[in-house]
C-alpha cells in the first residue's frame, strides 16, 4: 500500500479478515499434506503462532495465526496419519522437531509451543515429536484433558503422559503463556463450563461469590437488592433521583 521500504505492509481487523486467512492457511497445510486431520490443523496451527505481547488467552487464544509455521510443520508431519496411529508414536518425519521459531522478513517470530484444549494450555515438546490420539478423526482436542485432585490434567490415554496442562488463564509475556501472570486464579474445571476457584462458582451466568449472587442483572448482597438502576434496601426504595421510605 506504500512505496516507502518500512510501509510494505497494511492492517486490516476483524472475522472478515481473519478468516480467509484462517482458511488459505488451512488450504496451504493440506497442500503440503493431505493427511492432516481437522485437529492435526488445529493444533498446528495454535504450536506455531506468535504470541502478543499483553493479552491473555481470553483475548488471542493461542496466538496470532502463523503462517510460516503451520505449513512448514504440516510439511515435516508424517503423511499416514490415520486413527489406526497409536498414542506416542512419531509424529514428525524423521523424528526431527523444528525449530519453534519462524524468521520472516529478517524478523523472528517465537511460537507458542502450546495448545488451548477447553479452558487449559496444553504444553510440551510432544504435542508435536509425537501423536497424540486428539489428533484423530472424531477426536477434539480438549477430549484430552480431565480432572484430578481439582487439576486439570492430560489423560495419558488420548494425551501422552509427557504432556501439561495448566489449570488458569495467563497473561502472555510475549515468550509463554506459563511464564507471565494469571488472568483468572487456579481453580477447579468441573464440567461443560463450570468452574470453580477460590470460592467463586460460574455457570450459566450465574456468579455466587462471597455471599453475592448476580444474576440476569439483579445484584443481591447483605441485604441490598440493586436492579436496573433501582436500589431496595431496609424498606428504602431509591430510583431516579426519588426515595420512598418504608
Amino acid at each position: 500500500v506504500s512505496q516507502s521500504q518500512n510501509r510494505k505492509y497494511m492492517t486490516m481487523s476483524g472475522t472478515s479478515m481473519a478468516t480467509p486467512i484462517a482458511a488459505g492457511t488451512a488450504a496451504l497445510m493440506l497442500q503440503a499434506n493431505s493427511r492432516l486431520t481437522p485437529s492435526l490443523i488445529k493444533a498446528l496451527m495454535m504450536y506455531s503462532s506468535q504470541q502478543l505481547v499483553g493479552f491473555n488467552t481470553l483475548e488471542q487464544g493461542a496466538g496470532e495465526l502463523n503462517v510460516e509455521g503451520a505449513v512448514r510443520l504440516a510439511r515435516q508431519t508424517r503423511t499416514d496419519i490415520s486413527e489406526l496411529l497409536p498414542l506416542d508414536a512419531p509424529l514428525m518425519i524423521g523424528n526431527v522437531v523444528p525449530t519453534p521459531q519462524s524468521t520472516i522478513a529478517g524478523h523472528t517470530i517465537i511460537w507458542s509451543e502450546g495448545l488451548i484444549a477447553g479452558k487449559g494450555w496444553m504444553t510440551g515438546t510432544q504435542l508435536i515429536s509425537n501423536f497424540q490420539l486428539i489428533y484423530g478423526l472424531g477426536v477434539l482436542v480438549s477430549d484430552g484433558v480431565l480432572v484430578s485432585d481439582g487439576v486439570l490434567v492430560s489423560d495419558g490415554v488420548l494425551v501422552s503422559d509427557g504432556v501439561l496442562v495448566s489449570d488458569g488463564v495467563l497473561v502472555s509475556d510475549g515468550l509463554g503463556l506459563g511464564s507471565g501472570t494469571e488472568f483468572w486464579a487456579e481453580g477447579v474445571l468441573v464440567s461443560d463450563g463450570v468452574l470453580i476457584g477460590d470460592g467463586v462458582l460460574v455457570s450459566d451466568g450465574v456468579l455466587v461469590s462471597d455471599g453475592v449472587l448476580v444474576s440476569d442483572g439483579v445484584l443481591v448482597s447483605d441485604g441490598v437488592l440493586v436492579s436496573d438502576g433501582v436500589l431496595v434496601s431496609d424498606g428504602a426504595l431509591v430510583g431516579d433521583g426519588v426515595m420512598v421510605g418504608d
